[in-house]
């Protein structure tokens, strides 16, 4: 942001400066949860926008400052250790007002209205160009008077960014550099990278399940009848501002029984769960799958989201017998010494023992040990946006008439499934194709488990490519490269467009080291989709390898600028720069690929120090398809 400009224009006394400023009427000075006031400048926008000020009044870009408690405890922190120069890092994206003030560099007055305004309607619209695709707050903001007429008014507020993804990207993309650290560089939450790597983007080279895709703004901001005669509605309706996403402890704390509701609805069903009794006597294997998210499930902080998988077992009389621990569906980042942080510290981050959070496309399954005598298995998906113990010490300073509602966060039950003893009848290809694709998942030495599901699904539904491409992605976990390749050629034949059949079909090849039979496939792949990731990624290490160095580095280029942290992106880069003798420039790749590699023998001690901490009895949460044991009630 262009805080000169900023203080340059609050000098002339724009009135129309109003979210950056924060001139007219001041705030009422209440530091509590539940103050949904609006803020100077809003309000002058709500003059001809009432349905989007109303929205955005209960929204969680209205609570991302200090006038969230759960928020407001981590910068607290933050500030304390780091300092609060530092505390830009989080500034941009929860406290632009305080960031283009000044003020975020001295002690904040939390009552003052810049720490109570959150994310104010000039912020988004006022974004006119990023710099890259790097996140942390690194948006420009154009902040110049809003014309009152059109066509300067639209022409002012709409910059063509705002219905791009790349503009959430912006602050729903995290790094964690040295300076937060004091370590090493780390990636922080990212649902834009998780979305634009996925078929819910259009993209997703490798996904069996594909969709139309969808931008963020399909899912956050829907069409919405405008009840208030916004200026802004067309057809009666606009964007919705309230940015419905996954945060039930918000509206519970200031009751707001109607935004409650709408978020329970908007979770609920975003995951589905499928039951299959195993192969073993008493195991039950329950299928998760990403259904609605176009990121990863859960997304946003995943180590604060408390997301679980649970099933409890039932006899012939219908009581409860058995009931299983949790199994964790998130990610778990922890300390130096593997211990997992549980305060929203993002600045104690070293690593991430485990990651069991859902991607866009494929399913994931969760073995249970079940009692001889239960005839029937009810399992659970439930999710609470922050932990009972961090939820009691972020609302230590609200008001004590508001504290209780604070600290009981809301559980919402995204899914359920029940499966009896008796086998319902053959299930249908679909089903089974998700569960041959989430056991295929599992260690090399047990994914050909999958194979007789995946056999099965292609018996039902021979002109399908799921099953095909089942069966290539087994073949290249296992290792059978001309199986994998048949299956993928096979499942082409069905649907010359799918792309996971020739990202299958060259992966095979590539990991064969048949690298230059491996190129035609991933040629193809890049054609069908362009700005993916995977497909780049691929064709620059079989470009690199065949000797095409230059169309390496033209790939390796077009991915660093999808993603400029991406580390197979900077490693490709740096090979290229070699290969054509550009040393210097080399040089500096290495350094930044360095910075941004992934070291995983880091990550291996870490988990290890993490299993210390653990009880011996306790699931590996890191070993894919581990067993949770439903144990006795008493």
């Amino acid at each position: 942001m262009e805080c000169d400009s900023v203080k340059l224009l609050a000098v002339r006394g724009s009135p129309f400066l109003i979210g950056l400023v924060l001139l007219g009427a001041p705030l009422r000075a209440a530091p509590t949860v539940i103050d949904g006031n609006l803020p100077p400048g809003v309000k002058s926008c709500a003059g001809c926008h009432a349905d989007a000020a109303a929205q955005w009044r209960s929204s969680a870009h209205r609570f991302s400052s200090f006038n969230n408690p759960y928020y407001r405890i981590s910068v607290e922190e933050f500030r304390s250790e780091r300092g609060a120069a530092a505390s830009k890092f989080c500034a941009g994206c929860h406290e632009p007002v305080l960031l283009a003030s000044g003020a975020v560099d001295r002690p904040i007055a939390e009552a003052s209205p810049e720490a109570q305004a959150g994310l104010v309607c000039l912020v988004c619209h006022s974004i006119d160009g990023l710099p890259d695709l790097s996140g942390n707050g690194g948006y420009h903001a154009h902040v110049s008077t809003v014309p009152l007429e059109p066509p300067g008014h639209g022409a002012r507020l709409r910059p063509a960014l705002l219905g791009d993804p790349k503009l959430c990207g912006s602050c729903h993309k995290v790094g964690l550099g040295p300076e937060i650290t004091h370590d090493r560089w780390l990636r922080g939450q990212d649902d834009y990278d998780a979305w634009q790597a996925s078929a819910a983007a259009g993209n997703g080279a490798g996904a069996v399940w594909r969709a139309p895709p969808s931008r963020c703004q399909d899912c956050h901001m829907p069409l919405e009848a405008a009840l208030l005669g916004d200026a802004a509605a067309k057809n009666g309706k606009i964007r919705s501002h309230r940015f419905l996403g996954a945060n039930a402890a918000l509206p519970a704390a200031r009751a707001d029984a109607d935004h409650l509701s709408r978020t329970r609805q908007f979770l609920e069903g975003a995951v589905s769960l499928d039951g299959f009794w195993g192969e073993a006597p008493g195991e039950l294997l329950v299928v998760m799958r990403n259904r609605r998210v176009g990121h990863r499930f859960p997304g946003g902080t995943m180590d604060s989201n408390e997301v679980w998988l649970e099933a409890e077992a039932f006899d012939a009389a219908g009581a409860a017998i058995a009931r299983s621990d949790a199994h964790p569906v998130r990610a778990q980042p922890v300390d130096g010494e593997g211990r997992p942080l549980e305060r929203r510290d993002p600045q104690h981050t070293r690593g991430v023992a485990f990651d069991t959070s859902l991607s866009p496309a494929d399913p994931q399954a969760v073995r249970f040990a079940v009692p001889a005598d239960a005839t029937r298995v009810v399992a659970r998906l439930r999710y609470r946006k922050f932990s009972l113990a961090y939820a009691k010490r972020a609302c230590a300073k609200v008001p004590r008439a508001e504290r209780q509602r604070c600290e009981d966060v809301p559980v919402v039950e995204i899914a359920q499934v029940e499966v009896d003893r008796k086998e319902d009848a053959e299930p249908g290809w679909e089903r089974l194709v998700d569960r041959g694709l989430a056991l295929a998942a599992s260690l090399a030495d047990s994914a050909s488990a999958a194979q007789p599901f995946l056999e099965r699904a292609r018996a039902l539904a021979p002109a399908r490519p799921e099953p095909l491409l089942g069966l290539a992605r087994l073949y290249v976990r296992l290792g059978q490269t001309d199986e994998a390749v048949a299956m993928a050629r096979a499942a082409a034949r069905l649907a010359p467009e799918h792309p996971a059949a020739a990202f299958l079909e060259a992966t095979a090849l590539e990991r064969a080291y048949r690298h230059a039979a491996a190129r035609p496939a991933a040629e193809r792949l890049l054609a069908l989709l362009p700005e993916d990731r995977a497909a780049l990624a691929l064709v620059a290490r079989v470009r690199g390898v065949v000797g095409d160095a230059t169309g390496a580095l033209a790939a390796a280029d077009r991915l660093i600028s999808i993603d400029p942290e991406l580390e197979d992106g900077l490693y490709q880069r740096t090979l290229a720069l070699a290969d054509l003798g550009r040393a210097a420039e080399a040089d500096v790749a290495r350094a930044r690929y360095l910075d941004h590699r992934v070291a995983t023998e880091i990550d291996l001690a870490l988990r290890e120090k993490w299993r210390s901490h653990r009880s011996p009895d306790a699931p590996d949460e890191s070993i894919p398809l581990h067993v949770h044991t439903l144990k006795r009630l008493p």
